[in-house]
């Protein structure tokens, strides 16, 4: 029986779902597998673009085609933190400046709970979201709720009719949801180098010129990195961006006012456009809350997708964000959140900057550092007692790295960390992202 491309994108997806293939594993070349099969090398190519699309594998040039690290479902997208260790790698906010929930939850059931039929926007929510958005002079005239930053990217893209095989600007390194939801929506990765000022110009020139048809920007608190646009930086890009007015433009405020920086957005250069903020990292990741702001059509196609779909963004919980958003104590854990996260990172840069070893990490919860082998600088920095993320997954041509995230480390744990990852055998003495 003649394998068809499908029938080898099947047996490649049952080998990972049951474990024969694992993440980091290479496929053999196109040309071998078609020998072995009895098939063209273009049947061959089909199927592992089939899978590329689908987000079970990567390309990594030289090295071949690689099951990527989150082909195989599981329970949690985050690898355990190992039994014993501190955790540096998650990525998760300091639980000790998030606000407390107790009187927010009180506050949002003392009313009637929401039915079916009633407004997809909670309208306490509504107002405190439009309040948060124009202190930052986004448009808020067309809102919606979403559940996290990722369901808005997913309905987004869905909104604009992207076809798949149109092109997408995504940063590089860049965070693993944004590029297996591009994948899985079967449109194609154009990775855009950056370093810690954000997307660099040089690279955003090269992708336009390959014909973007969206573009994923993090203007600050950028994950895995911690980049951040600068005013320069940001005029820069809006001017290269400014002549392609098809271009679809997602802006991705994931970490919002704990970023520790500005909001210095581009400019949208046409009619599609979308920003989203998420309460995950200000208010608790489990406050399962984005706010986003676009376009009209966009708008309303993305309210189209959660009415058909979940129904809607639980009013409690936007009740509960509404009240939170309106505490005056908590606007100052909040504002407590994002001095202490630029203290703990500039601790660790200016620790690793006194073993000669550079790092970044002008906002957000994250610090990004170089180095000539990742697994190597993972296993120095757990043989003290912390666990760290190797880079790989984020990276897709961009230089290996650790990402260390300092939300949880006190000032004696960073700089007990930095001499780990200091004294690893693969440190490395150049800057983290050029």
């Amino acid at each position: 029986m003649t394998m068809s491309a499908t029938k080898i994108r099947d047996m490649v997806e049952h080998d990972v779902s049951t474990g024969k293939r694992a993440p980091g594993d290479r496929l053999p070349a196109v040309r071998a597998l078609a020998a072995e099969l009895e098939v063209s090398p273009n049947t061959v190519a089909a199927a592992y673009k089939q899978l590329r699309n689908r987000g079970v594998v990567v390309g990594r040039g030289r090295q071949g085609t690689i099951i990527a690290h989150l082909a195989r479902p599981t329970l949690s997208q985050v690898t355990p933190v190992p039994e014993g260790t501190i955790d540096a790698a998650r990525g998760t906010p300091d639980h000790s400046l998030l606000p407390p929930l107790g009187d927010a939850f009180a506050a949002a059931t003392a009313n009637p709970p929401a039915t079916y039929g009633d407004a997809l926007l909670d309208p306490s929510f509504a107002t405190a979201a439009r309040q948060m958005l124009e202190a930052d002079s986004i448009d808020a005239s067309n809102i919606m709720v979403t559940s996290g930053a990722m369901d808005a990217v997913e309905k987004i893209l869905a909104a604009n009719d992207l076809r798949p095989g149109d092109r997408v600007g995504v940063e590089d390194p860049g965070h693993i949801p944004v590029h297996q939801l591009v994948r899985m929506a079967g449109l194609e990765l154009v990775p855009l180098d950056i370093d810690e000022r954000g997307i660099t110009p040089n690279a955003l020139q090269d992708a336009l010129r390959q014909g973007l048809e969206a573009l994923i920007v993090t203007p600050r608190a950028q994950n895995p990195t911690g980049a951040a646009h600068d005013a320069v930086r940001a005029n820069e890009l809006s001017a290269i961006l400014s002549p392609h007015d098809h271009v679809l433009l997602i802006q991705d405020d994931h970490a919002g006012p704990v970023s520790g920086v500005d909001w210095l957005p581009l400019t949208a250069p046409g009619p599609r456009h979308a920003t989203i903020r998420s309460l995950g990292k200000s208010l608790g990741p489990d406050l399962r809350i984005s706010i986003v702001a676009g376009d009209q059509a966009t708008i309303d196609r993305v309210a189209l997708a959660v009415s058909n779909g979940p129904g809607w963004v639980s009013h409690i919980l936007q009740r509960a964000a509404a009240h939170l958003l309106g505490d005056p104590d908590a606007s100052e854990l909040v504002n407590q959140a994002a001095v202490s996260y630029r203290s703990r990172r500039r601790l660790l840069a200016e620790r690793l900057r006194n073993h000669g070893i550079e790092a970044t990490g002008r906002s957000g919860i994250n610090v990004w550092v170089r180095c000539e082998d990742e697994q190597a600088t993972v296993a120095a920095a757990r043989s003290a007692g912390f666990s760290i993320r190797a880079a790989d997954r984020y990276r897709i041509n961009s230089e290996p790295a650790v990402r260390v995230t300092i939300s949880n480390l006190d000032a004696e744990q960073i700089r007990t960390l930095a001499d780990a990852i200091a004294g690893g055998p693969n440190s490395t003495q150049h800057s983290p992202l050029m």
